[in-house]
């Protein structure tokens, strides 16, 4: 009798397994942002400072752990492994919208161009962008039209 009163606690305790955490101890933050409409975070992970520019990626949805008004506490809930190592290719994070959509954060691999005289970049070649879950999708280009964040730098 009583391990039939303890069936129902097992179903209740029992529901689907948590992903094993994601760390990346020693990894550098080559950049990162914060999305203002969640509070989660997108960051770009290298096991040096030089890999930022030339090398293997890691690109990382934050999920925001404490409250807004408390110190930011993250967990990586999902990433993406990329290899940049074609010269003048770069990561960044920037606003892109779609035909039908309002801004939104992406990472942006993208052609770069020498000057950055052009308010949006003009070669971009692979996007990834999040799902309400968490994840990391990748969209296509096509669709997109993303700011240059080195517009009117120089």
């Amino acid at each position: 009798m009583r391990s039939w009163l303890l069936l129902p606690l097992f179903f209740l305790t029992s529901g689907t397994p948590r992903s094993p955490r994601i760390v990346l101890p020693g990894y550098f933050t080559c950049r990162g942002a914060l999305m203002l409409e969640s509070g989660n975070g997108l960051s770009c992970y290298a096991k040096t400072q030089a890999a930022c520019q030339n090398g293997q990626l890691v690109l990382a949805f934050e999920r925001r752990l404490s409250p807004r008004t408390a110190r930011a506490r993250f967990e990586i809930a999902d990433t993406v492994h990329l290899r940049v190592a074609a010269p003048r290719r770069q990561v960044d994070i920037t606003y892109c919208s779609a035909a039908t959509g309002k801004p939104r954060q992406y990472f942006v691999l993208y052609q770069r161009v020498p000057a950055a005289e052009k308010r949006y970049l003009p070669y971009p070649l692979r996007a990834w962008g999040f799902s309400a879950q968490g994840h990391l999708v990748e969209v296509p280009v096509k669709s997109l039209r993303c700011l240059n964040n080195d517009y009117g730098a120089y």
